[in-house]
């Protein structure tokens, strides 16, 4: 009877260790009881498949920008431009297909195809005054968000430009797919792309070498530049899917949406374990990261608390994730 019972209870410790080595346990659990305590509080509102459903449209919005944010912060590098990025590229959305160049309206799909390729424009011009003229990424991306916010609201004179009614294009940010937005949807997809990126290339392991320890990448043959110029350019493309997808769910390109984006993002990425330090980080994490913000920002709608409040809230949050984040390398050094 014992030797029968030895294979069992070894197969149930290995899984067991399986399961503690599992990266973003703790973070699920986070989640889990998060979800918990405001179904606690608010049994009624909380779980009705609406409420769901506004949860999902925020996590697809802070989900996809964290995704653009974790490629360039696992290099070890930050884009702050993520949140006026969001808000040009919906403008311009907006613009192309209501307003027209030249009196001439454009259609969905080349109105979009033109905004993700100003998007990859805007992260090669961060790329290239980071590699090649050595600015800080913290000063580059930030003299882009005041470059984009301003151009935004320039270009409408701060008003919205409206889409019409039944507009094809709001089918993008409105609808649902058998209760799930097409929005949440989108972002699955994009998250599958990027973990098969990172996860099953030979690019993927030079971001993460590259982050590690950027000398030895170096020495190894990777060509450092390249693959940051590549990140950058993932994380503005990802701010301009974003930028599309707010203006459809919106009905309108606005330049005051995207406020304080960036640090929803990089709160994200940072509670989903994605070190600011460089080297480590998952795309699930992140996604994770953002469903517990999500969760978090509704329960306190939910619960009446104050928007001022929220942002204090939002602070206390990065801040301790970041906190955590610096004490946990430090046990490892």
């Amino acid at each position: 009877m014992t030797n029968v019972d030895r294979p069992t209870s070894g197969s149930a410790i290995a899984g067991l260790r399986r399961l503690g080595s599992f990266r973003e346990l703790g973070i699920l659990v986070a989640l889990a009881l998060l979800c918990a305590f405001f179904w606690w509080k608010n049994p009624g509102v909380f779980t009705k498949p609406a409420n769901w459903q506004i949860i999902m449209r925020f996590v697809a919005t802070f989900g996809i920008l964290a995704i653009g944010e974790i490629f360039v912060i696992i290099t070890g590098g930050i884009d702050l431009s993520v949140g006026s990025m969001t808000a040009l590229t919906g403008v311009l959305v907006a613009w192309l297909m209501v307003k027209g160049v030249g009196g001439v309206m454009l259609g969905m799909i080349p109105a979009i195809l033109i905004v993700l390729l100003l998007s990859a424009c805007v992260g090669l011009w961060h790329g290239f005054f980071v590699t090649r003229v050595g600015v800080p990424a913290f000063i580059i991306t930030l003299g882009t968000w005041l470059i984009a916010s301003g151009v935004a609201a320039y270009v409408t004179r701060g008003y919205p430009i409206v889409f019409d009614s039944g507009h094809p294009f709001l089918v993008l940010g409105q609808e649902e797919f058998h209760s799930i937005p097409i929005m949440f949807i989108i972002m699955v997809v994009v998250a599958l792309c990027a973990v098969s990126l990172l996860n099953l290339t030979t690019l993927g392991r030079h971001i993460y070498a590259v982050g590690g320890n950027r000398e030895a990448a170096r020495v190894s043959g990777v060509k450092i530049d390249r693959v940051r110029l590549f990140c950058y350019v993932a994380s503005s493309v990802m701010a301009g899917i974003t930028g599309i997808l707010l203006a459809s769910r919106l009905g309108q390109g606005t330049p005051v949406v995207g406020s304080s984006y960036e640090l929803w993002a990089i709160a994200a990425t940072v509670i989903g374990g994605t070190s600011l330090f460089g080297g480590e980080g998952t795309i699930l994490g992140a996604l994770v990261g953002a469903a517990i913000m999500g969760v978090m920002q509704n329960g306190m709608v939910l619960m009446n608390v104050s928007s001022y409040l929220q942002t204090v809230v939002l602070g206390i949050v990065l801040v301790i994730a970041v906190v955590y984040d610096t004490l946990r390398r430090r046990r490892r050094k």
